[in-house]
């Protein structure tokens, strides 16, 4: 699919941001694990969260489905599978799942695509290996299986924390299951730790207990998962694009379903946008985002990777040199976002340097341009709110896998008033 936009454009009306994605992965997690009843509501309707419905519905739950309600009834004994779990390019499906069926006596098989084979896996398998799973994992053309089967017996297990924290999340799900108790030691920095929180969150919410001491995480085992009622929150991460486009395209949008109190991660997105400038008001359970003059910011993204690009959109257009740090994980993405978001941003004419942990952007303005996604969710939103806020014509290539975490983002763009063209 080729989108295109002809700038600049501006921004005009209200939206409804969509569920979570990463508080609906977990949410559908516990429902899984549990053999009560669990209701979702507000859920993600994305790509990546219909491959962990076919997920855990594989496993045993069992799901209905209407308009971003879910009401799951989970299992206390994972059932076995006779083909391979696909996984497609979902991340949080694979480690996720490849996790908890450790705790399972069967043995289960997940597959991840081409892509999503060459992100980081190893570490979450030699952290589920010290607690007694065996797993095992082949490559071929397409893509990589991974072969799990328990049971968890339980014990120390040590996992990095700087990769991504999906490993931990993954092992917490799973350590409930196991035989007896397990201590999970993170080393170094645990990067993203909020994702973490939101976990713990979710597993409270289930009625799992875990005790917390710094890097280290003690989970009584086994413990049994009750049924749970989740309202999902608006996800930051997704409408972060839209505010953006608004605070450099200018006028006025409303954002609801957002809670700025929430424990999505990404709401310090509107820390951020306060410095830069922006206007924002936030009443009860919405935003209401007017353009301004846009001020050049220092940011640390080790805790939310996801913000990096938009922010590096806007900071093409503030009015000085902007510093976002901590942003070495993004190498682990999709795509490699130290390279994709820049790459296709210069193109625009964007002065954009990368070394080592820190991208450094000076301000100015951008030109259309043909442009990439490079099959990356995010590298598409990004061009595209580039495009909105740049002078004339671009083409944006492969766009439609922003589908992979928000389906609706060009639909939600013309709600807006922005003309595109799809192909």
């Amino acid at each position: 699919m080729i989108v295109k936009i002809k700038g600049p454009q501006s921004l005009k009306g209200t939206i409804i941001a969509p569920g979570s994605k990463a508080y609906t992965h977990r949410a559908l997690l516990g429902s899984l694990l549990s053999p009560e009843e669990t209701v979702v509501l507000h859920a993600s309707e994305c790509d990546d969260i219909r491959r962990t419905l076919e997920g855990i519905r594989s496993l045993g739950a069992r799901v209905q489905t209407q308009r971003g309600r879910i009401v799951s009834h989970g299992t206390e004994t994972l059932v076995p599978c006779s083909k391979p779990i696909d996984c497609g390019e979902s991340g949080a499906t694979f480690r996720f799942l490849i996790a908890v069926a450790g705790g399972s006596k069967n043995r289960t098989t997940l597959r991840a695509n081409e892509r999503l084979a060459k992100r980081p896996l190893e570490p979450l398998l030699k952290a589920m290996e010290m607690l007694g799973v065996s797993t095992a994992i082949t490559k071929d053309g397409q893509g990589s299986e991974v072969r799990v089967e328990g049971p968890l017996k339980g014990g120390e297990t040590w996992v990095q924390g700087d990769i991504s924290s999906q490993f931990i999340s993954g092992l917490l799900f799973a350590a409930p299951l196991a035989a007896s108790d397990v201590t999970i030691h993170v080393t170094g920095r645990l990067e993203s730790r909020p994702y973490v929180e939101m976990s713990l969150d979710v597993l409270k919410r289930h009625g799992i207990s875990v005790d917390v001491d710094e890097n280290e995480f003690h989970i009584a085992a086994p413990q049994k998962y009750a049924g749970a009622v989740h309202d999902v929150p608006g996800d930051f991460s997704s409408a972060a694009f839209l505010v953006a486009a608004t605070g450099i395209a200018g006028d006025e949008i409303v954002v609801s379903g957002v809670y700025p109190e929430s424990l999505e991660p990404d709401a310090v997105f509107l820390k951020v946008i306060d410095q830069m400038g922006l206007e924002v008001r936030n009443t009860g359970h919405t935003l209401e985002v007017k353009a301004n003059r846009l001020e050049p910011f220092e940011f640390d993204a080790r805790n939310n990777p996801d913000l990096v690009p938009p922010l590096v959109v806007l900071a093409c257009f503030a009015k000085g040199t902007s510093e976002i740090r901590g942003v070495g994980r993004l190498r682990y993405k999709e795509t490699n976002r130290l390279e994709t978001v820049p790459s296709e941003l210069v193109k625009m004419g964007a002065r954009i340097s990368v070394n080592d942990d820190i991208i450094r952007i000076r301000g100015g303005e951008l030109k259309g341009c043909e442009l990439d996604s490079k099959h990356d969710h995010r590298v598409a939103m990004s061009c595209a709110i580039a495009s909105i806020c740049a002078k004339g014509d671009s083409s944006i290539h492969n766009a439609e896998v922003v589908s992979k975490s928000y389906p609706e983002f060009f639909k939600d763009l013309s709600t807006l008033g922005v003309k595109l063209n799809v192909e």
